[in-house]
């Protein structure tokens, strides 16, 4: 399964930087997770909807290929804060390496992926080359 990630052009694709200094839907403050979208027009979609309205920095867009064996845990939607112990719980019992969940930028009718990086088939997923992603300059505001 190919999932895709954007992320800021001065890290990598893994980094959980990021995640580890501020909270997400699917973990708190100070967990190490990465979050990728099941297709490259939700991560954008995500991207957009984060920025809320500032300007976006320049970024990347990466493929990254989930192999068949690695298994994947799928969660029905949750509200935060139940959501973000739900994540924190799956990635200390490191249950799996790959978490769908759905997302609310598209009525729950697609899905997102979080990455556990401490897992032990973690290795198995890799991804292409970053490649660098114009925004079309109609979402960017002109003030």
């Amino acid at each position: 399964m190919d999932v895709f990630r954007m992320h800021g052009t001065a890290y990598g694709v893994f980094d959980t930087t990021g995640a580890f200094q501020y909270p997400g839907r699917w973990h708190s403050r100070g967990t190490r997770v990465v979050y990728a979208a099941e297709h490259a027009s939700l991560a954008v979609l995500e991207t957009l909807i984060h920025a809320g309205g500032r300007k976006i920095p320049l970024r990347a867009l990466t493929r990254i290929h989930i192999p068949d064996g690695v298994p994947i845990e799928s969660q029905p939607w949750m509200e935060l804060p139940t959501s973000q112990a739900f994540g924190d719980a799956w990635v200390r019992e490191a249950r799996t390496a790959v978490l769908r969940v759905p997302s609310i930028a598209v009525n729950r009718l697609e899905s997102n992926f979080v990455l556990n990086p401490r897992h032990p088939d973690f290795p198995q997923i890799q991804h292409d080359p970053p490649a660098e992603f114009a925004f079309d300059p109609r979402f960017i505001p002109t003030r």
